[in-house]
């Protein structure tokens, strides 16, 4: 016996059951605590670094988690439409609570960044099976509150990331702002194995459905992503590393090796060649990829600033609560003026150029800046990137055909997982350069307080409005749809494509 999936609800008038309700919240928890994982260590890699004596270790706490996560993410759609979403979420679940019980009980830096990786793979499953999960069951024309809705609960476990990790960093030690996160997340997958649907079918046996699944392209896919993501990676002044040019060129090969697998030989691709015809799925995975390196470049730089101030790791969260708050009102107001409007057209110049204008700001911040400055900035920042999540996959959603939302929409996670992850990596190369280069030039040491060291931060934010303002450009080339009408789901606009 196989699992299946079950049969998407497409009548706007049909109640939405208790149960799947119940299920659908079960999946935000996790959604929310992988979100959270991704920036928590923003707040705990100082101390971490102390106690492991390694300042390598630091780049590679937020890496090795993206890393899993992008890795992930291009095939969650495929796989979960194989072997259903509910094993496939419960899969995910398993290996992200185990990923953070060993971060927590880790001795070496190894196991730690290792656990890392396991724990982003994970996270890359539930955050994207999660999206999969509400778009069966919830008709388009109510898709937009709900959608809504999980992007507030992804975008406020971002903002959050960073204040609980110092919350818990300084009331019991850092380890346990992993630790913590294993039973909630056990509790997810229980919520989601009770109370999502699923169907048997016995016309498919195992061995028939792992026949379906593309395994060439998945280890092409995996393969070249990691090995891309491990050259770009930088935990130091130099530019271009003698890693860097073994690993890129490979994985671009294998890249193109996923490209040509995709278009002439799989029987059912990962992620089927022909949805980058449509200019809205290109238009939204591009905005989508320049935004998410413009927010992480800010996220794990804007706390070094504070700390740059005197504050502890504490106020540090606190500060950055603004960043969580307006993500959350973002995505929930964003959501709510579609489902009562059914347009969106708007938001896609709006939410990028806050990002665009956050990121101005702090490009040009000083010490003397007032306080309440910054927080405009993470209240900005917040506010664009929530509300452009929504926007993003519902735009998405509506130009392709309901069979294809899953494989899509893992299109998309993954563009937005590489750009957090070149995006940070970007930041840190060119922060690490600035401060190198001072060094250089002075001949001496560029220490925390420093103005070199305020350059060297110029430098990341710098980089960070270059990849906003690539994302508002990427977004004008999204086709603003009409959402009342639900027969038009999957159709390109004639007058717009």
């Amino acid at each position: 016996m196989a699992t299946t999936e079950y049969k998407p609800l497409h009548d706007n008038n049909t109640p939405i059951r208790p149960a799947i309700i119940a299920g659908i919240i079960s999946t935000w928890i996790a959604t929310f605590l992988a979100a959270a994982d991704s920036t928590i260590t923003s707040t705990l890699s100082a101390t971490i670094a102390n106690e492991f004596h390694s300042l390598s270790i630091i780049s590679w706490l937020g890496s090795g988690y993206l890393i899993g996560l992008t890795a992930t993410q291009p095939l969650s759609g495929k796989l979960s439409d194989i072997f259903g979403r509910r094993a496939s979420f419960c899969c995910a679940c398993c290996m992200f609570t185990i990923g953070n019980l060993v971060c927590g009980l880790s001795r070496s830096k190894v196991v730690l960044i290792a656990a890392r990786v396991v724990t982003g793979i994970g996270g890359g499953g539930c955050i994207s099976i999660a999206t999969f999960i509400a778009s069966d069951n919830i008709p388009l024309k109510r898709r937009g509150i709900w959608q809504g809705t999980g992007a507030v609960v992804y975008t406020a476990g971002m903002g959050l990331g960073a204040v609980i990790g110092g919350a818990v960093n300084d009331a019991v030690g850092w380890r346990w702002a992993f630790i913590g996160i294993a039973p909630v997340s056990l509790i997810s997958g229980i919520g989601v194995a009770m109370f999502v649907p699923g169907y048997t079918d016995d016309t498919q046996g195992w061995r028939e459905l792992l026949g379906r699944v593309d395994f060439a392209g998945a280890a092409t896919l995996v393969t070249s992503l990691v090995l891309l993501l491990i050259g770009l990676n930088h935990d130091g002044p130099e530019l271009v590393t003698g890693l860097f040019t073994i690993t890129v060129p490979l994985g671009m090969v294998l890249l193109a090796g996923f490209v040509w697998i995709e278009w002439k030989w799989a029987r059912e691709p990962i992620i089927p060649l022909s949805l980058f015809r449509k200019r809205t799925v290109v238009a939204a995975c591009l905005t989508a990829w320049f935004m998410s390196m413009a927010f992480y470049a800010l996220t794990f730089y804007v706390p070094l600033y504070m700390k740059m101030l005197g504050h502890s790791t504490s106020e540090i969260g606190l500060r950055l609560l603004p960043d969580s708050i307006g993500a959350g009102l973002g995505s929930f107001l964003v959501g709510l003026v579609i489902r009562v409007t059914g347009k969106y057209g708007v938001f896609r110049y709006t939410m990028t150029l806050l990002l665009v204008l956050a990121s101005m700001g702090f490009a040009f911040i000083s010490v003397h800046t007032p306080w309440i400055l910054p927080e405009v900035y993470l209240l900005c920042k917040g506010f664009g990137m929530g509300g452009a999540l929504t926007m993003l996959i519902l735009a998405l959603l509506h130009s392709v055909p309901h069979e294809r939302h899953a494989t899509a929409t893992s299109a998309l996670y993954a563009f937005r997982s590489t750009g957090a992850t070149v995006g940070l990596s970007a930041a840190s190369a060119m922060f690490y350069h600035r401060m190198n280069q001072s060094m250089v030039d002075t001949g001496s040491s560029c220490k925390e307080g420093d103005q070199c060291y305020l350059d060297a931060l110029h430098g990341a934010f710098q980089l960070a409005l270059a990849f906003a303002t690539a994302g508002l450009v990427s977004a004008l080339f999204v086709a603003a749809y009409d959402k009342h009408d639900q027969e038009d789901e999957g159709k390109e606009m004639d007058e717009i494509e």
